[in-house]
């Protein structure tokens, strides 16, 4: 079943006969694994197109109308809940600013009620949800689902999140790393469905990354694969909450930015400065665009992928710069792989996360779709 889900995936609709050409099981064997995944409502037979011979075809998709999928963003000043559907379509947002609130208890006393309600909504409108997916700032025991000490994120060290999620709602609860959901949004839904390696880098709070090589999300031995953030940019700088000194954390998410501009005291006062053409708001643009560069070069020498996908609630400030930024990156790689190299906006905004939050059930269904459904039921 696996094999047929992710031909449909790479395809988006795709008949029979062509799943035979392309994953080699028998034409029985497809016929049969098809029906049940249409009677399980994972799939749906599509209306008939002509052949390029004027025979008529059968297309198969993801089937929208049985299943939903929760996605939650918990991030470091704000949260995001989405609802979306097999085909990835975002069906409902919920967004809500925590800036001024801090811990475990205080955001799940305003995300816990919103959560209910949307599953509530789902369920009584007849629709079967897949499962809860949760991105945060990491890094996480993976194994226990608990967060360890989240840089710059007080009172979530030791955190059992994904028990916590599990007996709150009941669902089959998936969580990782917010830069890593990030990139399996791309991998799943966005830029990087065509694309075997690449890196997603978001940027707000803090900076994260999450590393795709070979089409599969990479962790390393401790979780930390990816901690673009905690790369070090500047040396003997300012001491980072990871404990290392001069992260790009520490220079180029927004508290590090407004840390080194004393014009004002938010990321929309030093754009308007910026614009007004203030000399010490163009200085700390620049140096943001230097540190900024010199991370990205070293995100393509370590990780050498085919995209580079920007994204988070810093992205508006620095998008407009970009266009300056790639031509002086390409300039500092080897001559053979510079032209390689994309760099492109994210495909889903501020949504990126919670998006790819759900994302990481719909990779459980096309990994392993009856043991999903299985745990579903229980």
């Amino acid at each position: 079943m696996s094999e047929i889900l992710k031909g449909i995936w790479r395809y988006q609709q795709v008949s029979r006969v062509e799943l035979v050409d392309q994953i080699g099981l028998t034409s029985g064997t497809i016929t049969n694994l098809t029906h049940e995944l249409i009677q399980l409502g994972i799939l749906r037979e599509n209306e008939a197109i002509s052949g390029n011979v004027g025979r008529r075809r059968v297309m198969l998709g993801f089937d929208p109308r049985f299943y939903r999928i929760i996605g939650l963003d918990i991030g470091r000043s704000s949260f995001e809940i989405v609802v979306m559907d097999l085909n990835g379509t975002i069906l409902q947002s919920i967004e809500r600013d925590m800036n001024g609130l801090q811990g475990p208890d205080a955001y799940f006393e305003v995300i816990t009620p919103l959560v209910a309600g949307v599953k509530s909504d789902i369920e009584a409108a007849g629709y079967k949800i897949l499962g809860l997916g949760a991105g945060v700032p990491g890094p996480i025991d993976y194994d226990s689902g608990t967060l360890l000490a989240p840089p710059n994120f007080p009172g979530w060290s030791n955190y059992p999140l994904q028990k916590m999620l599990e007996d709150q709602f009941g669902l089959v609860t998936l969580i990782d790393d917010d830069a890593r959901t990030s990139a399996m949004a791309e991998r799943w839904y966005g830029l990087g469905k065509n694309v075997n390696n690449l890196v997603s880098v978001t940027l707000g709070m803090g900076i994260g990354g999450g590393v795709v090589t070979e089409g599969k999300i990479v962790r390393g031995t401790n979780g930390l694969c990816g901690q673009v953030g905690h790369m070090t940019i500047v040396l003997d700088g300012k001491m980072c909450g990871c404990g290392n000194r001069g992260c790009w954390e520490t220079v180029g998410s927004i508290p590090g930015i407004l840390g080194r501009w004393s014009g004002g005291s938010t990321i929309e006062e030093l754009q308007g400065a910026i614009k007004r053409r203030e000399p010490e708001a163009l200085r700390c643009l620049e140096d943001t665009l230097g540190f900024m560069e010199a991370a990205l070069v070293n995100i393509q020498n370590l990780y050498d992928p085919e995209l580079i996908l920007l994204g988070g609630r810093l992205y508006p400030l620095l998008s407009d710069y970009l266009v300056q930024v790639k031509p002086r990156v390409q300039s500092r790689l080897y001559a053979f792989a510079k032209d390689r190299l994309r760099i492109e906006p994210s495909t889903f905004g501020n949504s990126q996360s919670a998006v790819g939050a759900a994302a990481l059930l719909f990779g459980f269904l096309l990994a392993e779709p009856v043991r999903l459904l299985s745990l579903r039921e229980k």
